[in-house]
């Protein structure tokens, strides 16, 4: 047993370094289920107005203290992509989540995600977030919609088009930070209210995972294959301005159920603008993991019994 255990190690490893391993943003074509609608592309850049909600740590200025947990939610629709866009996209890309289908326009895509994080430090008026809980409560979902209704006021259009993309956020390369600048005052002769401000920055990695975890090729289909991540990034800035909602995900998808934000105010709403790359592993990656597939077949040989 100890032999066997000791023969298996230099296999374990084998796995680690491969999943350890960098990805690449990888370019990519959009389509629409059939047709093409930009080629060549790095980046799908969501609309500035898209939301985010802290559930349960405000009201906002409120210490935060290590180890503290929450959920976040998000939701916003696609306003451009970067690459070679034909006329389809062109004309029929409607970017404005204001509830209805623009004149002439033909689909949207959206994008939501939930994640548990944790305060894992706090510095001054910074406070840095990591990943928390079990991969089934960190998603990130991208629809594509011929009703082009998402509303940002309303909360709703986000997730109720077809799914053509879902992953799992992970750890690696997942990180939040934010920093308050100033905190909210009550009003006092001559002065009104404030209601502070701050300004954070969020990256996150999600990948093929969990059992239907998936990405639709005729919609998102990457040149070098088929192992498909998610890189995002974004900034956070509060208050959220054109970005204010009380309302998440509501009317779509079970995955991500409705949420209306709290009344007495523990709720932070933010504007999160966004944008992601798709990547897969880099050729080293691969090689690294066809030798701990290798191993292991080899160590499962050496293990059967003889005739």
């Amino acid at each position: 047993m100890k032999n066997t255990f000791r023969k298996l190690i230099p296999v374990a490893a084998a796995f680690g370094f491969a999943f350890a391993a960098s990805s690449s943003a990888q370019a990519f074509t959009l389509k629409d289920g059939t047709n093409v609608l930009a080629t060549d592309s790095t980046t799908l850049d969501w609309n500035a107005s898209g939301s985010g909600v802290a559930k349960g740590v405000g009201p906002f200025g409120n210490l935060i203290l290590p180890g503290q947990q929450f959920q976040f939610l998000y939701q916003s629709n696609l306003a451009s992509i970067d690459g070679n866009t034909t006329g389809l996209f062109d004309n029929g890309l409607d970017f404005n989540a204001n509830g209805s289908k623009g004149a002439g326009k033909a689909f949207e895509f959206t994008i939501v995600a939930k994640l548990n994080e944790k305060v894992t430090s706090l510095s001054g008026n910074t406070a840095t977030f990591g990943l928390n809980g079990p991969a089934s409560d960190n998603k990130v979902a991208i629809y594509y919609d011929t009703n082009a209704n998402a509303s940002t006021t309303a909360g709703t259009g986000f997730d109720d088009g077809t799914l053509i993309a879902l992953l799992t956020i992970v750890p690696d390369n997942t990180q939040s930070t934010f920093s308050v600048f100033s905190l909210p005052t009550p009003a006092s002769p001559g002065h009104p209210a404030t209601t502070g401000d701050g300004q954070g920055s969020t990256k996150l990695s999600a990948r093929i995972v969990e059992p239907g975890d998936f990405v639709n090729s005729n919609f998102i289909q990457l040149a070098a294959g088929q192992m498909f991540g998610i890189n995002f990034e974004s900034n956070l800035n509060y208050p959220a301005g054109n970005s204010s909602t009380n309302k998440f995900q509501i009317g779509g998808s079970s995955l991500f159920p409705n949420y209306t934000t709290a009344a007495n105010g523990t709720d932070i709403v933010f504007k999160v603008d966004g944008s992601n790359t798709f990547s897969v592993p880099e050729p080293g990656t691969m090689m690294l993991l066809g030798m701990g597939m290798l191993g292991l077949v080899g160590a499962k040989r050496r293990r059967a019994p003889k005739a």
